[in-house]
């Protein structure tokens, strides 16, 4: 071979080691994980060396189907009192009858006791949850419906020195979670419990006192398995009404509970934008979507859960049965049957929620309630059992 033939050849082997390079990078990049982008995002007012670093999902985790994911807010204020405040004196107590009626469709109620705020009663009767019996039997039949669990609606004293005794509150939260423990360790299907954290029309409740409640809350039951979740190794803690609390306190409350609870917030599509480094990811307590009166009620959830996604946070899509406050002034949102459950399964359900968050077990004056009644039996229950299945 000629030295002008060598050269050659070599200039050759120079340009194709070059290309294989290249190539290499291309191909790199082109099988880079894009689903990193779907990860939690970290706030960098919450960075910092002593935060832990939670245990999160591989890129290729699976979330399981709606039909392991389907968490009821399960409101925690019936005791004795509280059904004599919203039934009147001179309701039927012994007997419990329905205390009350509505049109066919579930709105213009009318009651048959004065002072009466409620036209339905539970199926079992006036029950008091400062008994665990009434857990137990709520747990059971939830999970017999596929439920994943209840969202506790609860909210503390603000007291750094809570304990279980401090209130009423506390001590019928801490009741619930033993009675799910205790149902955990005797059934093949563990029920799960997260946090629906209560800001009872207060929003300008001062941030060391909202710290105090999730400071309380996680060291006492952050490590107990009533809480444990397919999304996150910290307990579910949504924070209900958060967007209407100044964002000075939520990035307190974001930078000091963040390394300790899985942070949800309560979120529109335009509060969204500003709170979104702040949380996890949101539902949205929207007890009053109606399908059937608001052109808006599909579009609203969808371009919320489209800018959650868009985020790499998790949606987690509301569902009701129906709502009706009008006894106090407000507004009805007709049950239809079954059917505004079934539409608002099947309107939000097309926004392919990472889990459903339904609006509610047991809210009897703003009726919202799916639990077994008298007026309704397990209609509601039954029904959304199916829609579980059918997932």
């Amino acid at each position: 071979m000629t030295s002008s033939h060598r050269w050659i050849a070599a200039l050759v082997a120079l340009i194709l080691g070059i290309g294989s390079i290249v190539l290499a990078m291309m191909t790199i990049r082109t099988h880079a994980p894009v689903a990193a982008s779907a990860s939690r995002t970290r706030s960098p007012i919450m960075a910092g060396p002593s935060a832990p670093h939670p245990t999160a999902p591989p890129l290729n985790y699976t979330l399981p189907s709606a039909k392991q994911t389907v968490y009821v807010d399960y409101y925690l204020w019936w005791t004795t009192q509280h059904w004599h405040d919203k039934l009147g004196p001179r309701y039927q107590y012994a007997s419990a009858p329905v205390p009350g009626s509505t049109d066919a469709q579930g709105c213009n109620p009318t009651v048959a006791y004065p002072g009466a705020q409620i036209v339905d009663v539970p199926a079992e009767g006036l029950y008091d949850q400062t008994r665990t019996a009434t857990f137990a039997r709520h747990i059971d039949l939830a999970a017999r419906a596929g439920l994943k669990g209840f969202l506790a609606d609860w909210q503390g004293t603000g007291s750094a020195t809570q304990g279980p005794q401090s209130s009423g509150y506390n001590l019928r939260f801490d009741l619930m979670v033993n009675e799910v423990d205790s149902y955990n360790s005797s059934h093949r299907t563990s029920f799960g419990l997260g946090v629906a954290y209560d800001s009872f029309g207060d929003y300008n409740r001062p941030a060391a006192q909202v710290i105090a409640d999730f400071t309380y809350f996680y060291r006492r039951y952050g490590s107990n398995s009533a809480f444990r979740n397919v999304y996150s190794s910290k307990p579910i803690v949504m924070w209900l009404d958060s967007r209407k609390y100044t964002m000075q306190t939520i990035e307190a409350v974001s930078r000091a509970v963040e390394p300790y609870v899985y942070l949800l917030g309560d979120e529109t599509a335009a509060s969204w934008t500003k709170d979104r480094r702040l949380f996890d990811g949101t539902s949205y307590y929207w007890s009053t979507q109606d399908p059937w009166n608001n052109s808006h009620a599909a579009s609203a959830v969808a371009q919320l859960a489209s800018e959650v996604r868009a985020d790499g946070k998790r949606w987690f899509a509301p569902f009701i049965v129906g709502f009706d406050k009008q006894l106090l002034g407000g507004v009805c949102v007709q049950r239809r049957g079954t059917q505004t459950l079934a539409q608002l399964w099947r309107i939000n359900g097309a926004t392919h929620p990472d889990g459903w968050f339904g609006i509610s077990w047991n809210e009897f004056v703003e009726n919202t309630y799916l639990e077994p009644s008298k007026r309704f039996g397990s209609t509601y229950l039954d029904a959304l059992s199916a829609l579980i299945k059918a997932s």
